[in-house]
Formats: structure tokens, sequence, C-alpha cells
């Protein structure tokens, strides 16, 4: 089977809840891809008031996703620093943890489980890590790869997590620096990721340190301290990120909190919204999965959003319309251009003043 199916598998694998006031929902849906590679976790109390989401986005197969969903909550919990409440250097040793497993016995009979195969014992396969833990008033988002957390400042989007690709100055230096080399946008011609979960071909090296490595799993963080300016956020794979721009995916939310949707919904119609009518450019053909959690009480930003009139009367599928026959229309003269302003454009707003 190629990468993508003739029509798209559009059931989604839905689950909605609450903790400490706060509603999450999570939904995720194959889309074209001919098989499904994404997990994700949602723990509204981890442990005394503390939230834990996440989204793992599967590449060369879907068994390190899997297994890094079935261990991440458990390892964090009887991570020292976790038990400290140091969530930043826990994130970061429960991250590195993850590809320490991947290597253990323990973890290679977990794989040959997951892959259904009893003689396998080694996978190219890994993963992208978006985390966020919310603790009393704040947020540390822990991020390797290209997943995303964007969040709702009174309608203002702002990213919470910076995308790690190969040509980024500092990850383009480190992968020379393992003598490595980055060919298109791609470590060593291959992967179009700098950061990662698992892919342990890319870090075998055991002369250098785990976080010099071509690849590594050493996550960013930012911590955010939430502001009664602060909404809602969204955690989502790449995938999410392809067809709408951020103000457009943040406008939508609203527009359906507005109308009194509720979230586990609105994160269904969202990846309807994205999915791509055809495979003919790539974009929102990829597997797609989201959280959206809420910063504020569902029923008061149903009341705020109701004030803002255009929030009610814009039709975001007449924008995107609108969007698309005036690229058509330019599409034979600078297609290649314009892909490349939009893909700078994003780039340009990807990083966050709060990023440690």
């Amino acid at each position: 089977m190629g990468a993508y199916l003739t029509t798209p598998k559009r059931d989604k694998t839905t689950l909605v809840g609450q903790g400490n006031g706060f509603v999450y929902a999570a939904s995720s849906m194959q889309g074209w891809r001919s098989a499904m590679e994404d997990a994700d976790i949602c723990c509204p109390n981890l442990d005394n008031g503390i939230q834990l989401y996440g989204v793992f986005d599967g590449h060369g197969g879907p068994e390190v996703s899997s297994f890094v969903q079935k261990n991440f909550s458990e390892q964090l919990l009887s991570n020292p620093e976790f038990q400290q409440k140091d969530f930043t250097n826990a994130l970061i040793q429960n991250f590195m943890k993850m590809d320490e497993l991947l290597r253990s016995e323990e973890g290679k009979a977990q794989l040959r489980d997951i892959m259904k195969e009893k003689f396998k014992t080694e996978t190219t396969a890994g993963c992208t890590a978006n985390v966020v833990l919310i603790h009393e008033n704040t947020m540390y988002i822990a991020n390797a790869g290209d997943s995303r957390t964007l969040l709702s400042q009174n309608g203002v989007p702002k990213r919470l997590s910076e995308d790690h690709k190969p040509d980024n100055m500092k990850e383009y230096q480190r992968i020379k620096d393992a003598g490595g080399d980055v060919q298109n946008g791609r470590v060593n011609g291959n992967l179009n990721l700098s950061r990662a979960l698992g892919d342990l071909q890319y870090k075998k090296n055991f002369e250098i340190p785990q976080d010099k490595q071509l690849i590594i799993a050493k996550p960013d963080i930012t911590i955010h301290k939430i502001t009664p300016d602060d909404e809602f956020i969204l955690i989502g794979c790449d995938g999410i990120w392809e067809t709408l721009s951020d103000e457009e995916i943040i406008k939508y939310i609203r527009q359906q909190i507005a109308q009194g949707v509720p979230c586990d919904k609105i994160v269904e119609l969202l990846l309807d919204q994205l999915l791509a009518p055809d495979v003919l450019n790539g974009c929102g053909c990829d597997n797609m999965t989201c959280i959206l959690v809420t910063l504020s009480d569902y029923d008061q930003l149903k009341n705020k959003y109701q004030q803002i009139k255009d929030l009610q009367d814009t039709d975001i599928n007449q924008e995107q319309n609108s969007s698309k026959s005036s690229n058509h229309q330019n599409q034979d003269d600078d297609s290649t251009t314009q892909q490349n302003n939009a893909q700078a454009g994003q780039t340009t707003n990807s990083h966050n003043e709060d990023t440690q």
C-alpha cells in the first residue's frame, strides 16, 4: 500500500473530560495516510491536581508513539525531580528516558508486543513529542520535533513551542558537529526532523552525549504563567498546522464555542475542516491528532465570545474558498514562491520569548 489511500478514513477516536475546572477534548483521525501512527495522552489529574497532555506523531511506524503513550506518564510519576516539583528537569529527563527504555531489553519486548513481531529486535521508527504539564497557574511545554502548542490570548495566537527542523541554525550546527549533513531540509537526506524520540539509528555515536547526536530526544521547555487573557491551548501534530494559519484556527475554535458547540465536537469538526479534499499537493493529507484544553470556564468563554459579533457572522469556509480561488488564479505563475512565502511566514511566528 502506498503513502496515501484512495479515500480518506474519517473515523475519529475522541476523548473528553474535565480537570481542575478545565475542559479538554482530544481527537485523532487517520485521514489519507495508509496507516495511523499518532498517539496522545490526556491525564487531567496525573498527581495532586497536576494535568498532563501530549501528542506523539509517529513516523516509520506506530510502535514508538504507542510505546511513549504507554510509558510516559508512569515514568514521569516515578521521576525524583517530578516528585520535588522541578517540572522542567523532570520533563527533560523523561524525554531522554524514553530512548533509554527503547534500548532496554524490557523496552524491546514491549516493542515486539506492539509490532506483533515475536523475533524482531529493533525498529527504525520514531515520534515527535509535544507535552504540556499544568501545575496550578503555570504551564510547562516540552517539545521535541514539529508538533506544536498554540495559545489563544484574547483571540491572538501565540506559539508556545518551536518546531525543530534540520535547517534551523542551532539544529544544523549540532548535526554538522555530530558528523552529519542536511540535504534538502533532511538529516543526511532522510529525516525532516532534528529532534524526536526513537530513531535510534541516528543516535549510535556513543563517543558523544545523547543530546549531541544527529537526532536528539532532549526537548526545549517553555514556561508560561496562565493569565486572565489566556483562553485555551491547542496541541497538535504537524498535520494540524498545514491547511489553516494560526489565526484561522484560533478564530474557528472561538466561533464554535460562541455557538455553544461542545469541545469534543469542536476538535472533530476541526479535523474535518483541515482534511484535504484530495492528495494533489500533500497538505492536509497527514494523520491528524489534536487536544483542546480550555484555560477558562467554558460557559464564561461562550458568553465572552457571543459579545464579539464577527465570531458569529464570519464563515471560515467562505474565507478559505475565497483564499483558494485567489491562489488558483496565480498558481501557474508563482505557486512555488507562494508556498515558500507561506512557510516562511509561519516560521517567523514560531519563536517564543517565553522559551527557556
